[in-house]
């Protein structure tokens, strides 16, 4: 498959110089023929360029007549998502749209719009994978089938075009674009597959993904959507790949380096015998290393004392806290420090060294810390700088507000049986259905749900007696605190923990929770009604609601 030099973008980029006034695009129009009311609740997405974990979604709020206007903050050209279709918008522009439920139409007017009217009406074709069987294959096989993805999207385009001789070259290159960065997103998690298909994984597929991806990109980088996940997860497995699954072991020897460094500094007070047990344990991890380098067979692993050491020894709540930061700052300090072995141009740099930066805000829901914050102003972009100033500056404001619901821990201190500490939490709110979730600040997918179902959920549930119970899972007290502001959370009705990691994990094995989020409905007298198979997920207020109407 040829590669393709997207002049689109040079094209983009002029016209954006030639008429950017301010950083914001104005999108204003109409909705008519709508069939019902909840048509009328529509949500514009968009994600700024150094976003890893979610997007922005801003409600489109309209008057009795079906209108409405908005500005929308852009670094420069790029994709915002409305109705199901994709908007390419530029800063400084003002759009007029019609949406016609009706007839399923939509229409935009203004300068320079031919493309997004042509995107809109002949949208990229989506990329098909088996995603399973990729994920067991090798990066040789990975990279075979890519290519063939790529020939099969890039026949689907070539009809289309010939099918439609009015389309521009412009539409071409950019679903061309849109097309390999789907791709390149997908592959890019090849990072995180089973251990067995981690231990054939010769590099090859990261020298694809740059050749065929990065040393193609376009600019502005804005076009590129979701391209912050990429480059984040692209940049941290050449630095450090993750090898054979099972332990971070970069992880784990970062925060036994932290602890030894505290306690020769006084920092930490544990006595010798402590310093001892962590020098042992990091022995111990280095044969584990070799061992998983050299092929060894995952029996051979799971038998070496390094994988009973380490639980053991991280057990201990002060060294397990140390993977809600400290580590993470370490690892993040040492990756920018090391940018520059990369093979990118400078702005890729520059670019990589602000996804990692704004990674640490977005992860832990707040501020940096101070020596990741003396890095910012190496970014050399200034909307990427600004971005990550006004995001400080975000969580640094919601660390100072009062937040209700959130529980103490003393009254749960002496309890270590899962079952115990479970009814102790909700024994205050017999008579009340408990609408209960397991989630972390961590968990990208737990806090997709909180921003977007959690208004609807409490909307559709609003005249029945719900107790929202939040159980946070492994999570700093800053980003469990700024969590709860920023998706307002803090509701009336709404009760929030974030237990001590022992007692965390008591309750959730007593009620088996395997993955995050898990949602559990127990009915007014403290019963269970759900199970793992009938999950009430928040994406369905309506189902459960129907659950609860019964109880």
């Amino acid at each position: 498959m040829k590669h393709f030099i997207f002049t689109i973008l040079l094209v983009i980029a002029a016209l954006s110089v030639q008429a950017q006034p301010s950083n914001t695009a104005i999108l204003r129009g109409r909705i008519v023929n709508v069939k019902n009311v909840q048509d009328n609740d529509l949500n514009i997405w968009y994600s700024n360029p150094l976003q890893t974990m979610s997007h922005n979604s801003v409600p489109l709020r309209t008057d009795s007549l079906g209108l409405f206007e908005m500005e929308i903050l852009l670094m420069n050209t790029a994709p915002v998502h409305l109705w199901n279709k994709t908007l390419l918008l530029t800063p400084g522009e003002t759009y007029d749209v019609e949406i016609d439920f009706a007839a399923n139409k939509m229409e935009v007017k203004g300068r320079n719009v031919q493309l997004i009217n042509e995107i809109i009406n002949h949208p990229p074709v989506e990329y098909e994978w088996d995603f399973d069987a990729v994920k067991k294959m090798s990066d040789a096989a990975v990279i075979e089938v890519a290519e063939k993805e790529l020939q099969r999207l890039t026949a689907a385009n070539d009809s289309i075009m010939k099918a439609n001789p009015g389309l521009s070259q412009q539409w071409y290159e950019y679903v061309q674009l849109v097309n390999i960065k789907q791709i390149a997103g997908f592959l890019v998690q090849q990072r995180y597959v089973d251990a067995m298909v981690r231990k054939s994984s010769d590099g090859k597929l990261w020298q694809w993904l740059h050749d065929r991806f990065l040393s193609n990109l376009p600019r502005p980088l804005s076009l590129g959507q979701d391209l912050g996940y990429f480059m984040f997860n692209y940049v941290k497995e050449i630095l450090a790949p993750r090898g054979r699954k099972g332990f971070n072991l970069r992880e784990i020897n970062t925060a036994i380096n932290i602890a030894l460094e505290q306690q020769a500094d006084g920092t930490l007070k544990r006595g010798n015998a402590f310093a001892k047990k962590l020098k042992n344990l990091q022995t111990l991890l280095d044969e584990y290393k070799t061992l998983a380098e050299s092929g060894a067979p995952d029996s051979v692993l799971a038998a070496h004392p390094f994988a009973t050491n380490v639980r053991e020894t991280f057990a201990d709540p002060y060294l397990n806290g140390l993977f809600k930061g400290p580590v993470s700052e370490r690892e993040t300090i040492e990756d920018i420090s090391r940018l520059g072995t990369l093979d990118l141009p400078d702005d890729l740099r520059d670019y990589a060294r602000a996804v990692l930066l704004y990674n640490e805000i977005e992860k832990f829901h707040a501020p940096l810390r101070p020596d990741l914050q003396k890095l910012v102003p190496s970014v050399e972009n200034e909307f990427f700088r600004q971005t990550i100033n006004e995001q400080n500056d975000y969580y640094r404001a919601i660390a100072l507000r009062n937040i209700k619901g959130l529980m103490p821990n003393e009254p749960l201190a002496n309890l270590t049986d899962g079952k115990e500490i479970f009814e102790k939490i909700i024994a205050p709110y017999r008579g009340r259905i408990l609408y209960v979730d397991f989630w972390g600040t961590w968990c990208g997918p737990c806090k997709i749900d909180l921003k977007t179902c959690t208004q609807p959920l409490h909307n559709a549930l609003a005249d029945l007696p719900v107790t929202y119970l939040y159980l946070c899972n492994g999570s700093t007290v800053e980003a469990w605190r700024s969590t709860i502001v920023e998706y307002n959370l803090s509701a009336e009705h709404c009760v929030h923990y974030n237990l001590p990691a022992a007692k965390q994990k008591a309750v959730e094995d007593y009620l088996q929770v395997r993955h995050f989020p898990t949602y559990i409905i127990f009915d007014r007298d403290g019963k269970r009604v759900t199970t793992p198979d009938n999950e009430p997920d928040p994406v369905n207020p309506n189902l459960v609601r129907k659950v609860m109407e019964g109880l």
